[in-house]
């Protein structure tokens, strides 16, 4: 476990403005799914956008964070 929180400083310490951003996208798309209380018939169009937005988001942030930490070792 420890390595992992060294792993995420040097992560948070390399990410830039755009990773940040990523990162929220991400976390906002994760919001929309979980919130997203709406009937049944109309739920699939933005179920599937806010999926979609998230793996996307994501599968970039975590290459970011496994690079680094195959440098790290």
């Amino acid at each position: 476990m420890k390595g992992m929180c060294e792993c995420a400083d040097v992560f948070v310490k390399k990410c830039s403005l755009k990773d940040f951003a990523l990162f929220k996208i991400c976390l906002c798309a994760v919001g929309i799914m979980i919130g997203l209380m709406i009937p049944e018939k109309k739920k699939k169009w933005p179920l599937m956008a806010a999926g979609v937005v998230f793996v996307f988001s994501y599968i970039l942030i975590m290459g970011k964070f496994i690079k680094i930490c195959m440098e790290q070792r």
